[in-house]
Parts: C-alpha cells; sequence; structure tokens
C-alpha cells in the first residue's frame, strides 16, 4: 500500500507553497525583529490595540443601557412610525428601528486567530516589551468597570462568550463538502456471439401509444413487436388531435412522443394538409402554432418528443392539419392513409385577469367614494360651524327680554306682567307665531281682527299702556333732579306773574296823573293780565312734564326758559 501511495498519490501543490510561505515569513520577521529590536508579537498591532474589542465593548454598554419597553407577545407596545404613503398601490413603510430598541439586542461573537496558528503559522511569539500607558485610561477603566457591575445581568446575556475569549476561533465560510465516493467499477464480462446467418430489416415506429410495424413476405416480425401491440395501453388509430383551450395572450404546449423501434433509421418531414372548414378560421395573418417543421431523422432504440407551442393574440377558433411523413419507408398499403396530426385550439378572454382588473377597479372607486364622502362631510361640518345663520333676532342671544323691549319702544317702560299679557293676547291673535316685543307690530296685529275682538284687545292694550308708560322705579337722584328741575320752572313762573304785573302798572300810573280811567278800562286790563298769565302757566305745564320725561328716559331735553 505504501509503495502505491508513493507512486500515484502526489502531495497538494497549494499546500506546499502554504508551507513554503510560512517558513519565508518566519525568516522575515526574525530579520526585522533583529533590525528594530523587537520581539516578533511587538510587531503586530491588532494585539496590543485591540481595537475590534473596545469597539465591542462599547457597543455592549451602549446597548446595556438602552431600557426595556413593554412588549405584547415579543413585540413591542408601541406602534413603530409609519412613512406617508403616496399612492394605494405603494407599501407603507415603516421607520427603520434597531434590534436594540426592539428589545432584542444582538449577541456579541468574539472573533480572531487561535493562539496554534499565531505562534505555528504566523510566528507571532515571545514576551512583549512594549511599554503600556495605562494611566492614561485609568479613569477610563474605572468608569467601565463601574458600568460593567451596573449592568452584570444584561451583559451576561449579550455576552455569553465572554470567558471563552483566550480560545478563539476562526469564522470564515463553510469548508466544501468532502466528495462522494464513486462507486465500484462494474465488472465486464467479454462473450462470444454468434453471427446469425442471415440480417433482417424492421421498419416499426411508436407514435405516442400506438406501434406501426411494415409487415413484409420476405421477413417475419419478432414476438416483442407482437406483444407491444397486444398491450392494453396500445391505441390502434392514425390521427392525433391536440385541442387547445387558453386565455389570449398566453402560451398553451403538448408533446408528440416518436420512437424507433426498428432497426432501420427513419427519415421524416412534416407536410401542412389545405382543408377548408368552416367556422374556423385556418388561414390566419400570423402563425400561432409553432413547432419543429425541419425534416429530421429518427435513428433505431431513438426517443423523441415534439413540442407543439399554441399563442394567439386575438380571440377566436383555430386549427391546422399537418402530416407526419416518413420518406424513406411507408407503413400503410396504399398512398391514400396518412400520419395525421390535427391542431384546434379555442382562445379565450383571460377571465382571471379581469377580474382581477375588476376588483382593483373596484376598490379605487371605493376609495375615492369614501374620500369624496368625508370630504363632503368635513366641508359641510366645517360650513356650519364658521357660518352664521340668519336670525329675525340677532341680538336675541346677547340681550335681555327688557332690554329688547326698551329698545323696540324707547317711550315705555319694562313691565314684566303686562308684557306676558301682551304675549298671551298675541299668541291668541295669531297663534303659532312669537311676538317680537314691538308695541307696532301688536297694533298691526290687533287691527287685522273683527270690530268686536279688536276692541277688547285694545281696551287691554290700553290699560297696559298706562301702566308701561309710568316709571316704576325711581333713584333718589333721579327724583331730586325732578324736584329741582320743577322748582325752577315754577320760579321763572313767579318771575312772569311779577312781570306782566309790573308792566301793567307801569301802564296804569301814568294815565292816572293825566285823566282817571274809568272802571271799563281796569276789566281790561284785568282780562289782558289773565290772558297772559294763562299762556305762560300753560307753557310753564308743558315744561314741567317735558323735563321729567325726559329724565325718565334718561336724556336732555334743551328748553329755553327765557321765553
Amino acid at each position: 500500500m505504501d509503495q502505491f501511495a508513493k507512486k500515484y498519490i502526489q502531495p497538494d501543490r497549494d499546500l506546499l507553497n502554504w508551507e513554503k510561505w510560512v517558513k519565508v515569513r518566519e525568516e522575515e520577521i526574525l530579520t526585522i525583529g533583529q533590525r528594530i529590536q523587537r520581539p516578533p508579537i511587538d510587531m503586530v498591532m491588532n494585539l496590543h490595540e485591540k481595537v475590534r474589542e473596545d469597539k465591542e465593548m462599547k457597543s455592549m454598554l451602549q446597548d446595556a443601557q438602552v431600557k426595556e419597553r413593554a412588549t405584547v407577545r415579543g413585540e413591542p407596545w408601541e406602534q413603530p412610525v409609519r412613512l406617508k404613503q403616496r399612492c394605494y398601490c405603494e407599501p407603507v413603510y415603516e421607520a427603520h428601528r434597531k434590534p436594540e430598541d426592539i428589545g432584542r439586542p444582538r449577541i456579541i461573537e468574539h472573533i480572531g486567530v487561535p493562539r496554534f496558528i499565531l505562534e505555528n503559522e504566523k510566528n507571532v511569539h515571545g514576551i512583549s516589551e512594549r511599554d503600556k500607558c495605562v494611566r492614561l485610561n485609568k479613569e477610563y477603566q474605572k468608569y467601565k468597570q463601574k458600568r460593567e457591575d451596573q449592568y452584570k445581568e444584561k451583559i451576561k446575556k449579550m455576552d455569553p462568550y465572554r470567558s471563552d475569549i483566550s480560545e478563539l476561533f476562526v469564522k470564515g465560510n463553510r469548508p466544501k463538502p468532502p466528495s462522494k465516493p464513486l462507486p465500484p467499477l462494474p465488472e465486464i464480462k467479454i462473450s462470444t456471439v454468434d453471427e446469425y446467418e442471415e440480417t433482417f430489416t424492421v421498419h416499426a415506429v411508436r407514435i405516442n401509444n400506438t406501434v406501426f410495424v411494415k409487415e413484409s413476405a420476405e421477413q417475419h416480425l419478432m414476438s416483442e413487436l407482437h406483444n407491444m401491440q397486444e398491450e392494453k395501453w396500445h391505441e390502434s388509430c392514425t390521427s392525433w388531435s391536440y385541442y387547445f383551450n387558453v386565455p389570449k395572450s398566453r402560451v398553451g404546449r403538448a408533446k408528440l412522443f416518436l420512437q424507433n423501434l426498428g432497426t432501420v433509421t427513419l427519415r421524416y418531414c412534416w407536410k401542412k394538409i389545405r382543408q377548408q372548414t368552416p367556422f374556423i378560421q385556418e388561414e390566419v395573418t400570423s402563425q400561432v402554432f409553432f413547432f419543429n417543421k425541419n425534416e429530421d431523422i429518427l435513428s433505431p432504440g431513438q426517443t423523441r418528443e415534439v413540442y407543439f407551442t399554441f399563442v394567439s393574440c386575438d380571440i377566436g377558433l383555430y386549427r391546422e392539419l399537418w402530416e407526419l411523413s416518413f420518406c424513406n419507408v411507408s407503413f400503410f398499403e396504399n398512398l391514400t392513409q396518412k400520419f395525421v396530426i390535427n391542431l384546434q385550439a379555442d382562445t379565450i378572454e383571460d377571465t382571471e385577469k379581469i377580474r382581477r382588473k375588476v376588483d382593483i377597479l373596484k376598490v379605487r372607486l371605493n376609495r375615492k367614494a369614501i374620500r369624496k364622502l368625508i370630504r363632503g362631510l368635513l366641508n359641510y361640518v366645517f360650513n356650519k360651524v364658521t357660518s352664521v345663520e340668519p336670525q329675525i333676532y340677532p341680538y336675541q342671544k346677547f340681550l335681555l327680554e327688557s332690554e329688547i323691549f326698551l329698545m323696540k319702544n324707547p317711550v315705555c317702560f319694562y313691565h314684566q306682567s303686562e308684557v306676558m299679557k301682551l304675549k298671551e293676547s298675541y299668541s291668541q291673535m295669531k297663534p303659532g307665531e312669537v311676538w317680537d316685543l314691538s308695541i307696532a307690530s301688536w297694533r298691526k296685529a290687533m287691527m287685522k281682527k273683527d270690530f268686536v275682538e279688536r276692541m277688547q284687545h285694545f281696551g287691554m292694550l290700553k290699560q297696559s299702556l298706562n301702566i308701561l308708560l309710568k316709571p316704576w322705579k325711581e333713584d333718589e337722584s333721579l327724583l331730586a333732579l325732578k324736584h329741582s328741575a320743577v322748582k325752577l320752572i315754577l320760579s321763572r313762573l313767579a318771575d312772569k306773574f311779577d312781570q306782566v304785573y309790573a308792566d301793567l302798572n307801569l301802564n296804569s300810573d301814568g294815565n292816572d296823573t293825566e285823566v282817571e280811567e274809568d272802571s271799563d278800562n281796569k276789566l281790561l286790563e284785568r282780562m289782558i293780565f289773565y290772558i297772559r298769565m294763562r299762556d305762560h302757566v300753560g307753557m310753564a305745564v308743558e315744561y314741567c312734564a317735558g323735563v321729567v320725561r325726559s329724565l325718565d328716559l334718561n336724556r336732555w331735553i334743551p328748553f329755553d326758559f327765557c321765553q
């Protein structure tokens, strides 16, 4: 066995090159180390800086400080932020969330090179002589140790392989699976075969499930071909029909099985049969049936499958007749019999595609209708809220009934019981309507009634007006103002008495010196005095009534008391 291995088994060239490269690397590292006076372990930067380990520790501490969120069945309770969907057919994208935010931080896998490979293949060995600056990172190491103690439980879950950090492993692609063992070689037995004295030529072919054999008087068929024609699957026919019922622009396929069962190579070709059939469009502008129409040969024992493909972009009925003709042999006694392939097709509408389009159209219409309905409701709500409804009395919600009554009737005073009586009588005059607190409108409704009813309502209005025209509540300051105004008017009236009397006495004194007046002149003077004072008294009474009225209505009427 050793001699066979040495003779036939050759070593792997890649492994030889690798071994050579390791030796060259070792020699180079040693020479460079001697020149710079450093051991080989100090010539590798990553082993001392530990950049990867520091990054892993920082990410681990950062993930450990993330607060755990409430979850439901393993998923966070809070729904993720979704981006806006521009179109209904586009998906709704979720905002990116890290595994730490979800609550499933990644597990740190420490990756490196094993010590054996470092020492034997990388030639990294020796004791490090590098001066490590420990004081610079002293505060950071304290802070890191404090955080590690604080989040000890979480770090165990995220860094379960930390204890095995010394035994590092190489992580990479999986090695190729070993090659499958070859099966044992078959035993080949060489035996001599007696030659036949006569050679027979057999012409036989199988088309689908039909076997055709050409008989001759000089030759006898083999028993196997007779047995095949007596099988249950055998069908005795000379034509085969293929029907394609597919939607338009879809592909339909069928196959024809051929097998040469004889000892002679068969050469065949395809011939199209022209036949006019009603209701079936045979002559079309474009080809719809596709298959290999070239002339070909079929060797003894060879099988072949001829595939028929149908595709059409128009709806309709199609039919083609093809003859399978063998050039070097004829399997029929007369030339009228043929191998006929009848290809028929019926193209229909793609109902599934139409149904999908209809469903998509329904969804679009429903969304548009819902969107339109929502917009209409929102517009109605906004218009209802922002618009101001026209009211008969827009100030009705802001003013009291007394203020409305005084505004509509500035001459009257508000009296609640009398206003209620007028409201009841107005509802009797016009049932179903509400009085607008205006006496003018009350009078108009009264004038439309008959004489008897009009007089009844007029008497009630007269009584109510007598009460409404009198002030039922006065201030002490208003009463004092009325007294002072009336006193002033009466004092002016007394002044008028003195003035008229003085004028009449002045005229009478001048006449006494000259002639004595008789009794008729005195009577005339007295009558003039009465007439003048009557006018002054009437004017004084009018002044008093007007001033008192104006004070009741809280407005001042300018009176000229000098007249």
